[in-house]
C-alpha cells in the first residue's frame, strides 16, 4: 500500500542522552542524521550513559557547531560549558549490548564538568572508527553486521506519527509531548500506529527502510526539558493496549514509533512530502 506523508518535525541529538536539537533540514547519511549521537558519555565500564540511569541528562541542553567543531552544554544550575571536539588523542574501549568499539576521549576538563552535572564519573567520547552492528535477531535483519559509527541505541533513524501520539494521549491522565520519545522524524498523514508497518519511505533523493518497531523503556517518562521523572501512567497504558506478544518481543514489548535504516542517502526538510510503502496489516 502506497501513501503520502508530511514531515512535521526533525530532531537530532548531538550528545547521546542529552536534549534534542530541532532542525529544519537534515542531511541523512548511512550513519543517520549528520552529527546525530556524535558524542556519548561513557561510564568507567565503557558503557554509554543514558537516561535510564541518569534522567537528569534530559535537562542538559546541547548546541553543536559543525563548522567550528564546538560543542556547548547548557545547564540551568551549572551554567554553560564549551568544548572543541578532539578527533585524535587518547583512546578507550566502549561496549553496548553485543557491540564493541573504540572511542576518542575528549579530555579531563569536559569530563570533570559533566561528572559534576550528572553526579557520577563519566568521560565524554566520540569516534570516527566504524564497527559492525551485532544484532543477531530476526527483527534486525536489515541492521545486523552493517557499519555503525554513532551512538544511537538501535538504528540510525527513528520515526513517529502524530496520530499515534494523539491516540495514546487520549488514554493518559496527563498527556505527554512528542519529545518524550526522542525520535528523529515526526510525520503526519498516516493513521495511528500505521508507522509500524513502514517498509520504505522517501523521495527521488532519499530512501529509508523499515527495520522494526521501537520498544520503549522508562526513559519516555522523563521530562525532556527538566530531566525530572515523575509518576506517569504512560508505560502502564502502553502495556494495556499496545504491547507485542511475548514471543515477538526483543525488549519490553511496549511500542511507540519505528526504527529505520538508510537505503539511499539524501536530505529531508520540515514540510517535505514523502512516499510511504506499508506492509500489509496483520
Amino acid at each position: 500500500m502506497n501513501q503520502r506523508i508530511r514531515v512535521r518535525e526533525l530532531s537530532m541529538f548531538p550528545v547521546k542522552g542529552c536534549q534534542a536539537t530541532r532542525v529544519e533540514e537534515a542531511v541523512i547519511t548511512k550513519a543517520g542524521f549528520a552529527d546525530d549521537r556524535l558524542f556519548s558519555m561513557l561510564e568507567p565500564d565503557g558503557v554509554p550513559l543514558d537516561q535510564i540511569k541518569a534522567p537528569q541528562l534530559g535537562g542538559l541542553g546541547v548546541q553543536w557547531d559543525r563548522e567550528t567543531s564546538r560543542l556547548k552544554f547548557v545547564h540551568p544550575e551549572k551554567g554553560d560549558f564549551e568544548h572543541t571536539r578532539r578527533s585524535s588523542g587518547e583512546t578507550a574501549a566502549g561496549n553496548y549490548v553485543l557491540d564493541h568499539f573504540e572511542v576518542t576521549d575528549q579530555g579531563d576538563e569536559v569530563a570533570g564538568w559533566l561528572s559534576d552535572v550528572v553526579g557520577r564519573e563519566v568521560r565524554l567520547v566520540t569516534t570516527d572508527r566504524p564497527w559492525k552492528v551485532n544484532l543477531p535477531h530476526p527483527d534486525f535483519v536489515r541492521l545486523h553486521e552493517t557499519d555503525k559509527s554513532r551512538f544511537y541505541p538501535v538504528s540510525p533513524i527513528s520515526i513517529s506519527n502524530v496520530a499515534s501520539l494523539d491516540a495514546l494521549n487520549a488514554r493518559l491522565e496527563t498527556p505527554v509531548p512528542m519529545n518524550r520519545f526522542r525520535m528523529n522524524i515526526v510525520i503526519e498523514g498516516l493513521d495511528a500506529w500505521d508507522e509500524e508497518r513502514i517498509d520504505t519511505v522517501g523521495s527521488d533523493a532519499l530512501e529509508l527502510q523499515g527495520v522494526t518497531v521501537a520498544e520503549r523503556c522508562i526513559i519516555v517518562t522523563t521530562d525532556q526539558q527538566t530531566g525530572e521523572r515523575k509518576k506517569s501512567d504512560l508505560l502502564r497504558e502502553l502495556g494495556r493496549f499496545h504491547r507485542r506478544p511475548k514471543g515477538e518481543r526483543f525488549g519490553s514489548g511496549l511500542v511507540f514509533g519505528t526504527y529505520l535504516t538508510v537505503a539511499r542517502e539524501g536530505v529531508v526538510k520540515v514540510g517535505d512530502e514523502l512516499d510511504v510503502t506499508l506492509k500489509p496489516a496483520r
